[in-house]
């Protein structure tokens, strides 16, 4: 469907079986890309019917009581029934574009050398594009539904243009390590360059800018330009901020995320059920840090099971975790192999897929079960027999452009905290 600005631009039959291609080539790169989105694939499809607008989810978080054991002729129990929690939710719609000129429409029939070349730039962008979307599906995939990628450490001076911007604390969350070499490291990896962002201050948005790249004082410093003079102030959050739109908090990601693996076992309130008031929406939350163990992990497993009544058999692990773990194993079976780990050194628990990506937090594990941690995707990637698509293009109107879009709309769904687990602070290498 043409956008405002755009309109039905019409394709050759070449140029259509182009698209076709390319369509196959977003679909294996979007897997590819990024591990988290296979991770969230596998997982069972919630049962909500599709709206634009917030739907409702009843979630079971209650144990029944009232049992009675009685005398001959004494009275039966009383009458009792713990109703369901309505929980809401809200689609998220992740869109990418690029365009290119519409010579490629009018100087080309999908013949001879310059087809290959045209081919080549399309399915160049479109797979940058694909990797863009990737990327951040796979930030979000562990972060919070209000947006937050880092928290601004000190006040700097008034200037729109941001030197070594101090960061702290990624998606916001103050458990998550910011000190260390890995943490440092982990927030530059969220802000790469050309990235645009924007501070968000007490609900209401300072100023957009674009990041340049890493500070020269090294990871965890940002050279950012923002669009006016602004002064970022300590406890200000950094959030996408890509959308079309006038200098807006709307046009930022703020509130606008699904529901991260943060969100679902650590945030106060989730699909807008607290645990304040239902005791039962809450997972089990280790903070005790130090090195992972064989303990900590029974634990961990014993929780899910005590609480959400599940077995675990997701475990994602930092990748400084799992070196540290594999640097004790080592250490303690100095003669015999490990049946924790393949020969690449990948860590392995029985009956549970683990995932050990750069995305992970670091000094962060979470377990959880599969059920637990749903999802819906309204528009499925598509597929080599024709699924539906991600890729389409309009003609920019008065203009000599065709403008490309990659559209993923999908929600994340917690039906069961007390089936999550996570456990933060923990000893890298």
């Amino acid at each position: 469907m043409a956008t405002a600005n755009s309109v039905a631009y019409g394709l050759s039959s070449a140029q259509t079986e182009l698209y076709k291609k390319t369509n196959t080539d977003v679909m294996v790169a979007f897997k590819d890309f990024t591990e988290e989105y296979g991770w969230a694939d596998d997982t069972p499809d919630i049962r909500i019917t599709a709206s634009a607008n917030e739907m409702r989810l009843v979630i079971d978080v209650n144990k029944e009581v009232g049992v009675a054991n009685i005398a001959e002729g004494g009275y039966e129990a009383i009458a009792s029934s713990v109703s369901a929690e309505n929980g809401t939710l809200s689609p998220i719609q992740m869109n990418a574009r690029f365009s290119f000129s519409t010579l490629y429409k009018k100087g080309w029939d999908g013949s001879g050398a310059k087809a290959g070349q045209i081919e080549n730039e399309v399915r160049f962008k479109a797979l940058k594009k694909t990797q863009a979307l990737a990327r951040v599906f796979g930030q979000q995939f562990y972060g919070y539904s209000n947006g937050y990628l880092a928290t601004v450490l000190t006040t700097q001076g008034a200037s729109a243009t941001q030197t070594n911007l101090p960061l702290k604390d990624p998606f916001g969350d103050t458990d998550i390590d910011d000190t260390s070499a890995n943490g440092l490291a982990y927030l530059s990896l969220l802000f790469p360059a050309g990235e645009h962002v924007a501070l968000v201050r007490s609900a209401a948005i300072v100023e957009i800018g674009v990041v340049n790249g890493a500070g020269s004082s090294g990871d965890g410093f940002l050279d950012v330009t923002f669009n006016a003079i602004c002064t970022p102030t300590a406890g200000d959050f950094l959030v996408l901020a890509n959308a079309v739109t006038d200098a807006t908090l709307a046009g930022t990601s703020y509130n606008k995320a699904p529901v991260g693996f943060l969100d679902a076992t650590k945030s106060a309130s989730v699909h807008g059920i607290a645990t304040s008031s239902v005791p039962g929406w809450a997972s089990y939350e280790d903070t005790t840090g130090g090195r992972w163990s064989v303990a900590k992990q029974k634990k961990m497993a014993q929780k899910i099971m005590n609480l959400g009544g599940v077995k675990a058999d997701r475990m994602i692990i930092a990748q400084g975790v799992e070196r540290d773990i594999l640097a004790g194993e080592s250490a303690a079976r100095r003669y015999a192999p490990s049946d924790a780990y393949d020969l690449d050194g990948t860590f392995k628990a029985k009956g549970v897929k683990v995932m050990s990506s750069e995305l992970v937090p670091p000094g962060t594990v979470g377990m959880w079960n599969n059920k637990a941690f749903t999802k819906k995707f309204f528009n499925d990637l598509p597929s080599e027999q024709g699924g539906p698509d991600l890729f389409s293009t309009d003609k920019v109107q008065d203009r000599g452009l065709v403008q490309a879009s990659l559209d993923f709309i999908m929600l994340r769904a917690c039906t069961n905290r007390g089936g999550m687990a996570v456990a933060t602070g923990l000893t890298e290498q």
